[in-house]
C-alpha cells in the first residue's frame, strides 16, 4: 500500500465546499505563491527581494538560496497545473503528482528559510525582525502543505474508489 493512501481523509474542504471545488482553489492559491517567488530565478526583483530583507551587501549563499526558491516555485506552479487537470478531468495520477510536489517545494522552502532565519540571527545582528518573520513563515508553509496534502489526497482516493481502484475492507 501507498504513503499516500494511508494518509486521514476529510470530507470538505475549508468545512463549507466540495472537494473537487477546494482543490481547484488549493491548485489556484498554490500557482499565485509559485508564481510570487518564481521571479527569483534569474535575479530581477520580484514580488519578495531578499535584498532588503537580509543586509546591505550580497553574498553568493543568499544568491544561491534565491535562485533555488525560484526554481521551487516554478515547480509548484508546474504541479499547481496537474493538480488543476487532476481535479478537473478526474486523473488520481496528476493529483497524487501534486501531493508529492508539494511536498518537496514545502521542505524545500522550510530548509531555505531555516538557513536564511539562521543567517538572520547570527551572522546579520539589524535582521532579527526578519529571522522571525522567516520563522513564522516556515509554521505556515509546514500548516498549509499538510492541510492542502489531505485534501487533496481525500479528492485522489474519492476518485479512486469511483473508478473501483481500490477494495473497501
Amino acid at each position: 500500500m501507498k504513503f499516500m493512501d494511508k494518509l486521514p481523509t476529510v470530507i470538505s474542504c475549508c468545512f463549507c465546499c466540495f472537494l473537487r471545488a477546494g482543490t481547484v482553489m488549493i491548485a489556484a492559491f498554490s500557482f499565485i505563491v509559485g508564481l510570487t517567488f518564481a521571479p527569483n530565478v534569474n535575479q530581477t526583483s520580484g514580488f519578495w527581494d531578499m535584498e532588503n530583507v537580509l543586509s546591505n551587501f550580497s553574498t553568493s549563499s543568499e544568491t544561491t538560496v534565491q535562485m533555488v526558491l525560484g526554481m521551487a516555485s516554478i515547480l509548484l506552479c508546474s504541479v499547481s497545473v496537474l493538480l488543476l487537470l487532476g481535479a478537473c478531468c478526474n486523473l488520481p495520477v496528476l493529483i497524487e503528482i501534486y501531493q508529492w510536489g508539494a511536498i518537496v517545494y514545502s521542505s524545500t522552502v522550510v530548509l531555505l528559510f531555516t538557513f536564511l532565519s539562521t543567517f538572520c540571527f547570527f551572522i546579520h545582528n539589524n535582521c532579527l525582525m526578519a529571522g522571525g518573520v522567516l520563522l513564522c513563515l516556515i509554521f505556515v508553509i509546514v500548516l498549509l502543505t499538510a492541510y492542502f496534502v489531505l485534501v487533496v489526497n481525500s479528492l485522489r482516493m474519492s476518485l479512486k474508489y469511483l473508478s473501483g481502484d481500490i477494495s473497501v475492507i
